[in-house]
């Protein structure tokens, strides 16, 4: 088995998943296949784009016994790569489950399984001390694995059990590990996400992550819906599954990225696939049920192809972040679970690269945006490299990217240079937002320059600007500061902090900013401060 990571935005990442029947490009979904029912195969479903597909144990073991099929590849009639569950979703719906353990790895290797998953027991929505009792269950069934298995061409899987509760989640992959699996798993999310608490789910991503090996793809179980796979990405998940596109065809729902429709409810479909172009809700309406519920299906996996494509694509380019985001306005409960990155922000600075292609600059739309990881990092930086600022004085600038502001600066550089000579300590820094303060020496330097931001900022976003520079200002303890205040968009926020965190405040303000009288102004301000030092 091999992992090759591609490329990467916050957690997220494009890889190369190398099996024994081929590659599986991530973020990757597997359609859920039953081959006892016909009303959707693998040959209507390979046309859409996906390689790979994942079918229960208990299926293929029902049709060793009554077809004599052995290999899992022939009962789809797919030659490429093949994920079988043991069985474990069964016992969390049921409470049991007619297979051992054993028998369910032997079952799996026998099949010709390319990926395949030890009978974990999920903890679902039991009490703690039983979730504990299942967690351990579990543990000892993967840690029993090196002794059953014989076959080290099938990839198997180390689902962590445990949730909702953290501390077990975090105590089974602790343990999990330590058991070197080729692809990790997230379990027991099925009730999680079909009761909407998208917020205990990215909890339970989060306490996962942070400890499984980063080297390793991690598979979010039962995660089927458009609407929320972008921000399961962002969090560092690589694979998903579900059946939802054909149990939601058989209920006659329609899946969107931005939620679900009932057919009965649609005048139009607001989509453009082969199904939607082809066809009306009012002739679906009419089909008789078979034919309906495969187009709907057919509908159904369209968009969740599509999906994968734009968040490849958000994560290529470097907008990840904008694309949760934007993603997590489509249902009340997903927004709360975005707003959860806030908390942590540390976990995705660490793993977003710091590089990334200037295919697009950084949106900037609300407070919400202030945490992601080019600002978290930025903000870090700027505490270590500007530690030399106590006792200087410093001249604020408002950042605009214009050719006035340009000629601006030249003029204020060559200004302070001379004022320098004097051995008088001047320091020039520009603030903006969401950056706060930028040292003249990074301007130009992703991704201080590549981005765009509201002109009118709201409530939340200016107390952000008036507070962060406030407490740079307080680690910096400069001498004075000299504001040239921008006070057409928000630059009394920054006056504010300047008078919070400096005894001497000089500010000269002005409604046409970048003027030659602006800088002749600036300059006898900051020879004023400098003798009077």
């Amino acid at each position: 088995m091999s992992f090759e990571v591609l490329d990467k935005d916050l957690a997220g990442r494009i890889g190369r998943l190398k099996t024994r029947r081929g590659v599986i490009e991530t973020p990757y979904l597997f359609p859920v296949i039953n081959p006892f029912d016909t009303t959707i195969t693998v040959k209507d479903i390979e046309g859409l784009g996906f390689n790979a597909f994942i079918t229960n144990i208990l299926h293929v073991r029902r049709a060793l016994q009554e077809r004599k099929v052995i290999d899992v590849h022939d009962l789809l009639g797919f030659p490429g790569p093949v994920m079988t569950d043991s069985g474990a979703y069964q016992l969390l719906v049921y409470g049991e489950v007619d297979i051992t353990p054993e028998e369910a790895v032997v079952l799996q290797e026998r099949c010709g399984s390319d990926i395949a998953v030890i009978l974990d027991y999920p903890t679902g929505t039991t009490s703690y001390d039983e979730a504990l009792r299942r967690v351990n269950e579990t543990i000892e069934r993967a840690r029993a694995l090196q002794q059953i298995k014989s076959d080290e061409t099938v990839l198997w899987v180390g689902p962590v059990q445990g949730a909702p509760y953290i501390d077990l989640v975090q105590y089974c992959a602790k343990q999990l590990s330590t058991l070197d699996f080729d692809i990790y798993a997230i379990g027991s999310p099925t009730t999680i996400m079909e009761a909407y608490n998208y917020e205990s789910l990215v909890n339970i991503v989060y306490a996962s992550k942070t400890i499984l090996p980063l080297g390793k793809p991690v598979h979010l179980f039962g995660a089927g819906h458009p609407m929320m796979l972008s921000l399961a990405v962002a969090l560092g998940c690589d694979l998903f599954d579900s059946a939802s596109y054909i149990l939601y065809a058989k209920e006659n729902r329609y899946m969107t990225p931005y939620g679900t429709y009932r057919l009965q409810d649609l005048g139009y479909f607001p989509c453009s696939c082969p199904i939607c172009s082809k066809h009306s809700p009012q002739e679906l309406k009419e089909m008789p049920s078979n034919p309906r519920v495969k187009l709907i299906a057919l509908h159904n996996l369209y968009v969740l192809a599509s999906e994968l494509k734009r968040i490849k694509q958000s994560i290529k380019e470097g907008s990840l972040w904008e694309y949760v985001s934007m993603r997590s306005r489509a249902h009340p409960r997903l927004f709360p679970a975005f707003l959860r990155f806030r908390e942590y922000k540390s976990f995705l600075e660490r793993l977003d690269p710091r590089t990334k292609p200037s295919l697009s600059g950084l949106f900037f739309y609300d407070f919400h945006d202030v945490f992601r990881p080019e600002v978290v990092r930025h903000i870090k930086k700027l505490k270590n490299c500007l530690s030399g600022l106590r006792g200087r004085t410093l001249i604020l600038v408002p950042r605009k990217d214009t050719p006035t502001f340009r000629s601006f600066v030249e003029g204020l550089i060559k200004k302070v240079d001379e004022m320098s000579k004097d051995g008088k300590e001047i320091k020039v820094l520009f603030y903006d937002y969401p950056f706060s303060l930028i040292p003249i020496e990074l301007d130009g330097f992703f991704p201080l320059s590549q981005y765009e931001a509201p002109y009118e900022l709201d409530p939340l976003s200016k107390a952000y600007v008036s507070s962060r520079v406030a407490k740079l200002l307080r680690i910096f303890e400069p001498r004075a500061v000299l504001l040239y205040n921008d006070v057409e968009r928000w630059g009394k926020y920054v006056e504010i902090a300047c008078r919070k965190s400096c005894r001497v405040v000089k500010v000269l303000r002005s409604r046409e900013l970048y003027t030659p009288e602006d800088l002749e102004n600036l300059s006898r301000l900051a020879r004023e401060l400098v003798e009077g030092q």
